[in-house]
């Protein structure tokens, strides 16, 4: 373990992040393995049959064993034939060898539409059932036009090769942890207004919302944003940051609606993320411009919002949110990264 004059989680770190998707998948499988055989499903023979692991775990492998062991918020129950399904699926999977995986030879992040040219109907209500989790905050996610996602696809591959040029470790941690990107844009049916959605039942990816972005900029902080939250989900795999009850609401800068402690300890970690990266992309501007006048003041207008919701959402948990020793050490550490570079705190 590095000394305790180093960040050790909140710098981005590539090993550390592949160390990261090597922990979730190797937890994956393993519980997969114990469901599946609490349920007496057989795997199929193959390579990977015994205790090895098919290699690279997506989204649908992860959505999969949620819809296998938990029941979305907003549902009674999952129908049978959905678990059902999920067995079998899983079941196949374990049987594949690393070269079978479906990820084996794919440079990641992959962008993806919502749509039936890349997910068949199945696939894509198991996504949209595990990151639409709140009724009040439905997202009504659908698919993207040829032409849009076209569009869209453009603007994103302009942010990755920015953060590529401003952080090589930020884009490493991207592409070691983030395996599709899945482009979508609500319906009209949506209550929520939203920039992307993460869920730790779908670890590895996350969604964004085309129509909410409409420049490259956008799309950078929304990377960074949606990574980090997928890196503290695996920080966090086997101990919680906060203790505070789920169903307390309380106030957030990043939202409209009320967020438990946890969704604010998320805010407030992703926020000091996007602060690192927009302060390199602006870093490297002034040594080498690689902006253009408008961009470069976007970003700074970025930079700043992120910096004034980390410090709200601080206030916030250093207030009354039961942190425990890992989520103290997190955010100290973000405290500490984010005063260091900084003017701006409150009094």
């Amino acid at each position: 373990m590095p000394g305790p004059d180093r960040m050790t989680y909140f710098e981005p770190c590539v090993d550390r992040a592949r160390c990261l998707r090597s922990a979730m998948e190797r937890s994956l499988w393993a519980s997969v393995r114990m469901a599946l055989a609490e349920r007496e499903v057989s795997i199929p023979a193959g390579e990977g049959s015994a205790d090895s692991t098919p290699g690279h775990a997506g989204p649908l492998d992860f959505g999969a064993y949620f819809d296998l062991v938990l029941t979305p918020p907003d549902l009674a129950e999952l129908p049978l034939a959905v678990k059902e399904e999920a067995a079998g699926y899983l079941a196949a999977r374990l049987g594949q060898s690393d070269g079978e995986s479906p990820r084996a030879s794919a440079s990641a992040p992959i962008i993806l539409n919502l749509s039936t040219k890349h997910y068949s109907v199945e696939q894509i209500t198991r996504l949209t059932r595990w990151w639409d989790i709140e009724p009040a905050n439905f997202m009504g996610l659908t698919s993207l036009s040829g032409p849009e996602f076209s569009a869209a696809s453009a603007l994103l591959e302009t942010a990755l090769e920015k953060l590529r040029l401003a952080s090589p470790v930020l884009h490493g941690e991207v592409e070691a942890i983030i395996g599709d990107i899945i482009l979508a844009q609500p319906d009209g049916t949506q209550l929520l207004e939203f920039g992307g959605a993460s869920s730790f039942a779908l670890w590895g990816t996350f969604t964004v919302n085309a129509q909410d972005h409409d420049c490259w900029e956008q799309y950078f902080r929304t990377v960074v944003h949606e990574t980090a939250h997928n890196v503290l989900f695996a920080i966090a795999r086997e101990e919680p940051l906060v203790t505070d009850d789920p169903q307390e609401r309380h106030n957030s800068p990043l939202r409209e609606d009320v967020r438990p402690m946890d969704g604010i300890y998320h805010a407030a970690f992703v926020s000091a993320r996007e602060c690192l990266a927009f302060d390199s992309l602006l870093c490297r501007h002034e040594a080498e411009p690689c902006l253009s006048d408008r961009e470069a003041g976007f970003m700074v207008g970025l930079l700043e919002a992120s910096v004034t919701a980390f410090w709200e959402c601080e206030e916030t948990l250093r207030g009354g949110a039961q942190l425990t020793a890992l989520g103290k050490a997190i955010l100290d550490e973000c405290a500490a990264y984010m005063r260091a570079n900084f003017l701006l705190e409150p009094a």
